[in-house]
C-alpha cells in the first residue's frame, strides 16, 4: 500500500513512492499526492478508487463515488488537515495523520518527536508495501 504522513504544523504531505501490484508481483515508484486547487490530496489502498475520489474531489462533484475497497484518504487544504475512509466524510486534525499500510509504523515515529519526513523513511525500513524515495509537498500561502 502506502506510507502518507500529514503535517498540519509544518503544512506538508508526506509520501513514499512504491506501488504494489499484488496480482503480478511487481512494484514501481510513482507520485502518490495529487493536487486540486493549490492544496494536496492522497489516499491509501487502491489505485482505481484513489483515482474516482480524486475526479469527485476535483470536479467538485455531488454524488460521492461508489469505492470496492478499503482505503483511507487524507487531504492537506487551506483551512486544515483532513482524514477519512471509504465514507469519505471528512475529520480534521490540528496535529499530525498517518494513512496506509506503514501508517502505524509512522504514528509511532511521529509520537517519539520524529518529523514527518523521518517517520515515512522509518516506516519504509520496515513495510513491505513502502519505500523511498519519499516526496514532500508543501502547502504554499499565497502573499499579495
Amino acid at each position: 500500500m502506502t506510507t502518507i504522513v500529514g503535517d498540519w504544523r509544518k503544512k506538508i504531505l508526506v509520501a513514499d513512492s512504491q506501488y504494489s501490484d499484488d496480482d503480478v508481483g511487481i512494484k514501481y515508484h510513482h507520485d502518490k499526492v495529487f493536487e486540486i486547487d493549490g492544496e494536496w490530496f492522497a489516499g491509501a489502498g487502491h489505485q482505481s478508487d484513489i483515482e474516482k475520489v480524486l475526479h469527485y474531489l476535483k470536479n467538485k462533484l455531488k454524488r460521492k463515488p461508489k469505492l470496492q475497497n478499503n482505503n483511507s484518504f487524507i487531504w492537506l487544504r487551506k483551512d486544515g488537515l483532513y482524514n477519512c475512509d471509504n465514507s469519505l466524510d471528512w475529520e480534521k486534525t490540528d496535529t499530525f495523520i498517518a494513512i496506509g499500510s506503514g501508517a502505524m509504523a509512522a504514528e509511532a515515529l511521529l509520537r517519539h518527536g520524529l518529523s514527518a519526513e523521518e517517520a515515512v523513511k522509518g516506516a519504509c525500513d520496515v513495510d513491505l508495501y513502502s519505500s523511498e524515495p519519499i516526496k514532500i509537498y508543501q502547502l504554499l500561502e499565497k502573499t499579495v
